[in-house]
């Protein structure tokens, strides 16, 4: 498993989050860093000088978090022109199964504000990745023991069990999956529904099918995320601009959502 980290407030939350899935699955962090160096006049990229010093600084700063969680784990500077190329072939040369990645309210620490955001740079990420992507947008007070997991008919919810059996076991979340329907007419067609679907990808047992009604379900997992501290939103794999990328109800979620909001995302073609 590869994590990314770039922002020194949230390698600690990163690392919490993947030490999760790596111990449900007897996993190895790979925590990498990117420093951006242009290439100028055609010559090769090369280190940076003092972001070179602190993207050593914030890996090994992940390397032992994840250690003292009794994780193997090593850590890996990468130098290039672009952050998210980078960041994907790290995730290419380790051949890794999931790659974990932090939504960010700062510039990376080794941009000016003339470059891209580092929201962008997730996008990039996300696009072209060679694995699966979990996206985390996190509180400030991270807990992990109320899980909001909303599932809807074009969502398949196998897409969330790498973070949602880790939240089970690992951190003993009490978990909720909500279907939301438009009216309090279809509530027992959609719970027999949410129970099917629950059933088929053998999620049943980790936690309690429940329905809400909201005619704007976006709107409706905004409004529930006040009652819990983690939602855990899969996505298809798209690609291109965010909105496509993690889709429009994704997207809206992980921007207004009032707790940290973890994104999983399959590895599609660019």
């Amino acid at each position: 498993m590869v994590v990314a980290v770039a922002n020194p407030a949230t390698v600690a939350n990163l690392i919490h989050i993947s030490a999760l899935i790596a111990a449900e699955h007897d996993g190895r962090l790979i925590c990498t860093s990117v420093v951006p160096s242009p290439d100028e006049a055609g010559e090769e990229p090369g280190p940076c000088g003092d972001a070179f010093t602190n993207a050593q600084d914030l890996v090994k700063r992940a390397q032992h978090a994840a250690q003292a969680r009794g994780l193997e784990s090593e850590c890996r500077v990468a130098v290039g022109q672009h952050i998210h190329e980078g960041i994907n072939n790290v995730a290419e040369a380790y051949d890794a199964d999931l790659l974990v990645i932090g939504m960010s309210q700062h510039l990376h620490p080794t941009l000016t504000q003339s470059d891209l955001d580092f929201d962008r740079i997730v996008d990039a990420v996300a696009a072209h990745a060679p694995c699966n992507v979990l996206v985390a947008r996190f509180e400030e007070d991270l807990r992990l023991d109320r899980a909001l997991v909303p599932v809807a008919r074009s969502t398949d919810p196998r897409l969330a069990r790498e973070i949602i059996v880790p939240l089970y076991h690992q951190a003993g979340a009490e978990i909720d999956f909500v279907h939301f329907a438009s009216a309090h007419e279809q509530t027992q067609e959609a719970l027999d529904e949410l129970n099917a679907v629950l059933n088929n990808a053998a999620l049943d047992s980790y936690g309690r099918a429940l329905v809400k009604i909201s005619s704007d379900p976006a709107a409706g997992i905004i409004h529930a995320s006040e009652a819990y501290n983690v939602v855990v939103v899969g996505t298809p794999p798209l690609h291109t601009l965010r909105r496509q990328l993690l889709g429009s109800l994704a997207e809206q979620v992980v921007q207004a959502a009032h707790c940290t909001t973890l994104v999983m995302r399959t590895a599609g073609p660019a």
